[in-house]
Formats: C-alpha cells, structure tokens, sequence
C-alpha cells in the first residue's frame, strides 16, 4: 500500500480543533489574583512538588484523552458504518501520522501502532485530529488519481463500476456513501448527549444565575437590580429556573454583539414577585468587544476553608484556623435569613456601607460549635496622595439623585459644607445616609455652566458589593443613586508626607495628573509578602510602571496599594498643566485617617447541583443540553459570517486544551459538559459544505444522488484542493490567534 500523507479522510479530525465560542466574561477581577492562592500559600516541600508534579500530569492526561475521545468516536463512527457496507479500512488513527523532522532530527511518526485484521490501528505523532483511511479514498488531491488507478480491478482505464474493487468507498451505492460520510457526525451528536446525560446523572455543580451584585455605574444598576433576584429568562433564553451564571452570560454576551444599541430583555425573580428589564449591554471597559449588564455572580455565606481571611487584613487578626470552612448565621442583632436566595445579603451590605464600624459575627464552624468574632474597621492606606472627584457618569432610575434632579455631567463642587470633596471620600464614609444630603453640582461649560443646589434624600439599600468597579474605572454612592468617575488630578497633597522630589525637580502639587507609579520593595522579604497575593500581570505593572489608564485605572491602582506594607517607597510620575511638565516624586505608602470598604472576609461562591432522578431525566437533560450548544454554535458561525463578531473569538488547539484543563480542574461532570459542548461543535463543523471536510463530501454525493452520476472528477479535484488550502489557512490562522491570545 503506498505512503499515506495526513491529509487524508481526517480533514474532519481538523475541524475538531477549531473552537467557535465566546469567553463569556461578565465581570474581570482586580488584579489581585486570590483564586491563585490556596495553591501558591500550599506546602513548598519536595514531597509537595512531587504530588503537584503529578496532579499536573494527570490533569492533562485527562484533557488529552476528553479531547482524544471525541475525536475517537467521530472516526468511529465512519469506521463502523464503513465496515457495515464491506469497505476495507486500511487505517484508522487518532492523531496524523506526518513525517516531523527538525534538522538532523527525525521524529517517529507514531506514538503507536498495531494491526488487527486488515486495518492498522494507531496514535499519530501530530495530535490535531484524527482519520479512517478507505480503500479508493483520499482527500488529499496528489493522491486522488493514484488511489483511482489502485481500486481498477484491471488497471485499464475503463469506468465502468464492475471494475472497481467491491470493497472500495468509491465502488458504494451513493446513499451507502452518504451514510459512511455522515456517520462521524451522528456519533458525536449521540455521544454528546450521553456525556451531557451521564454528568446530570452524576451532578453537576454550577454557579445559579442569581444577582449577587451589580457593577456600580453599569446597566443593571441604572436599571435599580436588587441583589438576590434569580435569572429566569435572558435574551431568546426562556424560563430555565435553573440557569447556570455561565449560560447568562453568554446569552447577554451573544444579544449585545447582535445588537449595541437593542436592549436584552431580563426576568428576574425574587420569591413570588417577577420583575422585568430591558437592558442595554455595555462594553467591559478592558475589552470594548465584550459586552455586559453588570451583573455579578452570588456569594456564599461560608468562608474559604484554605484561606477564610486574606493576608494582611483585619479578617486575618481575628479568623482563626478553626473558623476556615464555618458558616456565617448573623451579626450584631441580626441572624440570617437561610432561606434567602444570598443569606449574606446584609451582612455585605453593612460591610460596605459602615466601614468605620466594628461588626460582630457569629459563625458556625465545621465542627457545628458556635463561635463569634468582632471585625474591626479596615484602615486604609494611601500614598499621601487624594485625587479630584470626576463628573457624574451615572445614576439610578428614580433614584434620590435623579429624583432631585441631577444629571448625567454634572460635577460635585461640594457635599453640605465640605467644598474640598475628593473621589474616595465619597465611598470611604459611611454611606448609608440617613439624613437629607445638600450637594451643590456644577452644569455647563463656559458662559453657561452654573452652580447648582441639590437635596437628596437617601434610600436604603443592599450593596453587596464595594463601592468601586471591578474594573475600577466607576464609583458609586448607591443610597444617594450616583456614579462617577475618579480622576488621576491630585485633589490634595497631605501635609507632612515623607517623600522627595527627583534630581531636584518640584514636588507633585495640587493639580499635577499621575501618570505612572513604580514600587520599590525596602527588601525582598517585603517583596515576597505582596508576591504571593498578585497576578503576574499586576506585579510587573507595579515594579516596572503602572500607567493609569483604561487597562490599568486609579481604582484598581488604590486597591493594589491595600496589600503593600506600609513604609513601602512609590515613585510617582506625574503631568503638570498647562505645558505637561514632567515631575517626579517619591512617597511612601502609609495607614491614612480613613476606612476601606473591604475587611478581608474571603468567602466562597454560591453553588449549585443539578442532578437528574432518573436516567430517563438525565436522557432529556441530555438531549436539552446538545441542543442549546449547536444553537450556540449555529449562532454564532451565523454572526461570524454578518461580520458581528471579531475574529478573535475563534480558538484553536491551545484555548480548547485551556478550556478543558479548567473543566477537568472541576471534576468528571464538568469534564464531561465540556466534552458535550466540544461534540456539538465537531459535529457542526464538520458538515459544514467545505470541501474535504463531510460537509463537502455530503454535497458532492447529493449532487450525484440528484444528477445520477458522479460529479467531474477534475472539478471535484479541484474544490477539495481549495478546501484544502482554506482549511490549512485555517488551522494557521487559529494557531495563531491561541498563540497572540497568551501575550
């Protein structure tokens, strides 16, 4: 049998590797990375290495077979239909058996190999897909014409049929040959709903769709969205009391990349009261090619049982180890509401809206003893440095503030009699007024601006969440219905701040705009207390230059600081109007006279089970679940080709690895629904009408079916030629994209 190159009847195995989906990420974390922290606080030991070492290898051992297994059974399924009508298969691989060689270095071509009967099974060296190979069969169009001549009984250049050998694919009736092509996909159509309906059988843990807070500023909270409401229905999605947060927003992430402009429809439901929305999506501030409402997911009512306080926090003074894993029942006078959708509600509340208030907690831990705690206020740090309060950006529909007749625009001059009011007075107060609040705006610009007197009269509220964007770009006083944005223009220098001016240059006034910050570490034990607790990403902008801007905003900035150890040296760089002099400073970090709105709880998210009764359950939950992802799917190739979405949503063969390690991080039922969601895409892929992909063959064989004969073998050369160099470019394309996508 002569050499067979790769691209074979396998073009589908690549395929397998194209992920069309979206990211959905509704809100982005501050760059204190604390999910990394459990696993970085861990046992350094050797012994801990080796079983680290060994988690890891089993983790991606896992992945490889989830993603080996689809592809498996795609080409199980054209080899046992194939078999079925009595066509030879000479090979059958999962993987590419290609010639690698770099330099003088010849890679083998398997990982692999055996043969049984007539066919010759194995693992190729190239794992981007897999392929059957058939006698008289070949995609690749070097070698249509020699697989041709190899299945003429004669080796004549007749055509008639009864000279081809009976057991070749091309010697088939044509509905035979439509079965074996379409085979693949109808195996991972099946098999996905199996993954779907084992993992519900099992259970399957998600984050509900529940409201545990709203970004400050965003569409939801304009909207007035509670904490605690359930999602029940979201875009074209309708009445799934058990949405998955995930599927939310994916939901909103696919109507606001239809549509910027056209509001999703949202159903909430608390208790027995529904409530309706129509929101505006919004582009994330990070990634304007993201769109969000502003919803964030719940919280628990538990504290973390690897770290229940962070670092450095008043919660670490006071959480000891035996409170890790314990239950929050109350504080102060009160007792939670268990049967609540988020119990913790008002606990959340009272954090963020009392910071200079001590609070007393009563746990429950692990051991069912109860204890209590005091948590006393959180001090704030700064580097000597306030900065002025920006415009109004938002407010609260029938909010105190739109009632009073604020607007959009509007620039705070003062707060009662306070004229020198500065961005984080306003959140580092305790905010839950009680009493009407005086505050005089400034409207217009030039001849027209005017000062304003406005009484507002406060509302209570549940702020579950701090009043400072996750993206750090927004601030909001939710019991007064305002948003703003802060601004990097010094608002005050504090008097008596340690810090020098640079090579002689002036000190920062009044005025100047921070550009940029660097940290300089007294030494490296200070280095290593800060390094454990930060993404890599926000360390390197701290000791090489944070630039404030939209990737990097003052917010974010102001919540790094919370972290470093006070006496901590900053170079800050800033822009003096009106000529942009440059002036340098450097200030040290120091406890301020204020209250932060975080006291370092740490507590676990709000999870879920969804497990079926019965197996027939788990079959419809199965059959539900394959649907909605080729819906997905089919919407968004329906986008990609409108030109609606970016290309760079489109993922190759590093994103569905990262994909699937996160799953198999998560256990065998999100493995699993992964896995669900993965088959649904092959399957889609694969028929789409490309020539040398199934989809391809389909039409060609319906062509035939329907004219009675066989298509032009040189046209049909031809197309699969350019099919072949489409899905090559392909295949560079999402290489590339995974590759950019890491920087």
């Amino acid at each position: 049998m002569p050499d067979q190159p790769y691209l074979q009847r396998g073009f589908a195995g690549l395929a397998s590797l194209v992920q069309l989906s979206f990211t959905p990420v509704e809100f982005m974390s501050l760059p204190v990375d604390w999910s990394l922290l459990p696993s970085l606080l861990a046992a350094t030991e050797d012994t801990g290495g080796v079983i680290a070492w060994l988690q890891t290898t089993w983790l991606w051992t896992q992945v490889a077979l989830g993603i080996g297994l689809v592809i498996f059974v795609h080409e199980l399924g054209h080899f046992l239909a194939a078999k079925t009508f009595g066509v030879k298969c000479e090979k059958f691989y999962v993987g590419f058996d290609v010639p690698i060689s770099i330099g003088p270095i010849k890679f083998p071509r398997t990982l692999g190999k055996f043969t049984y009967g007539e066919t010759e099974y194995g693992i190729g060296i190239l794992p981007l897909g897999g392929y059957v190979k058939m006698l008289g069969q070949d995609d690749d169009p070097r070698k249509a014409e020699e697989e041709a001549k190899r299945i003429r009984q004669s080796g004549e250049a007749s055509d008639a049929e009864e000279k081809l050998d009976p057991r070749s694919y091309p010697a088939k009736p044509v509905w035979q040959r439509m079965i074996i092509i379409s085979a693949g996909v109808v195996m991972n159509v099946i098999t996905g709903v199996l993954f779907a309906a084992f993992a519900f059988f099992n259970g399957v843990g998600y984050t509900p769709a529940v409201v545990g807070g709203v970004t400050p500023g965003g569409p939801a909270w304009q909207a007035g969205v509670q904490p605690g409401g359930k999602v029940v229905a979201v875009g074209s999605l309708e009445d799934d009391s058990q949405l998955p947060f995930s599927e939310m927003q994916l939901k909103i992430m696919e109507a606001g990349i239809e549509s910027s402009e056209t509001a999703v429809p949202v159903r909430l439901q608390y208790g027995d009261d529904t409530r309706e929305y129509q929101l505006v999506t919004q582009a994330s501030p990070i990634e304007p090619d993201r769109r969000m409402i502003g919803i964030q997911s719940p919280t628990g009512a538990t504290l973390f049982p690897e770290l229940p306080a962070m670092p450095n926090s008043v919660a670490a003074d006071v959480v000891t180890e035996e409170d890790a894993g314990a239950k929050v029942v109350g504080f102060d006078e009160q007792t939670l509401d268990s049967s609540a959708t988020m119990p913790i509600t008002s606990l959340l509340t009272r954090i963020h809206t009392a910071p200079s208030q001590p609070i007393e907690i009563r746990l429950v831990r692990t051991d069912e003893s109860e204890h209590s705690l005091t948590l006393p206020p959180q001090k704030a740090k700064d580097f000597g440095i306030q900065f002025k309060i920006g415009p109004i950006k938002a407010l609260m529909q029938n909010g105190p503030a739109e009632l009073a007749g604020m607007k959009v625009g509007d620039q705070i001059i003062s707060v009662g009699d306070d004229t020198e009011v500065d961005a984080y007075q306003m959140v580092l107060a305790d905010v839950q007024y009680d009493e009407p609040v005086n505050i005089t705006v400034q409207r217009g610009e030039g001849d027209s601006r005017e000062e304003i007197e406005l009484t507002l009269t406060p509302q209570r509220i549940e702020q579950t969440m701090t009043p400072v964007s996750a993206f750090g770009e927004m601030m909001s006083v939710d019991s007064l219905g305002f948003a703003y944005e802060p601004t990097a223009v010094t608002s005050e220098v504090i008097s008596g701040t340690e810090g020098s001016a640079a090579d002689g240059n002036e000190t920062i006034k009044v005025g100047d705009e921070l550009r940029e910050i660097r940290v300089q570490f007294a030494s490296a034990k200070d280095r290593e207390s800060i390094e454990d607790k930060l993404s890599e990403t926000a360390m390197e902008a701290l000791t090489e230059g944070w630039e404030i801007g939209p990737t990097k905003p003052l917010g974010n900035l102001m919540e790094t600081i919370q972290l470093l150890p006070n006496g901590t040296k900053i170079i800050a760089t800033a822009i003096r109007p009106p000529n942009g002099t440059v002036v340098e400073q450097t200030l040290t970090v120091r406890q301020s006279d204020r209250f932060w709105y975080e006291r370092g709880l740490n507590f676990t998210p709000v999870e879920s089970i969804r497990k079926a009764d019965s197996l027939g359950m788990a079959l419809a939950l199965g059959v539900s679940e394959a649907k909605r992802r080729m819906a997905d799917v089919g919407r968004f190739l329906s986008m990609l080709v409108r030109g609606k979405v970016k290309a760079k949503f489109v993922g190759g063969p590093i994103r569905i690895a990262q994909m699937a390690s996160h799953q198999a991080e998560k256990g065998l039922s999100a493995q699993l629904m992964f896995l669900t969601m993965l088959s649904m895409n092959l399957a889609i892929l694969n028929f789409l009408p490309i020539p040398a992909l199934d989809g391809g063959h389909m039409v060609f064989l319906t062509a035939e079916l329907i004219r009675g004969k066989k298509v032009d073998e040189a046209m049909e050369m031809r197309l699969t030629f350019v099919g072949v160099l489409a899905l090559l470019a392909l295949m560079i394309f999402v290489f590339t994209n995974d590759i950019l996508n890491l920087l």
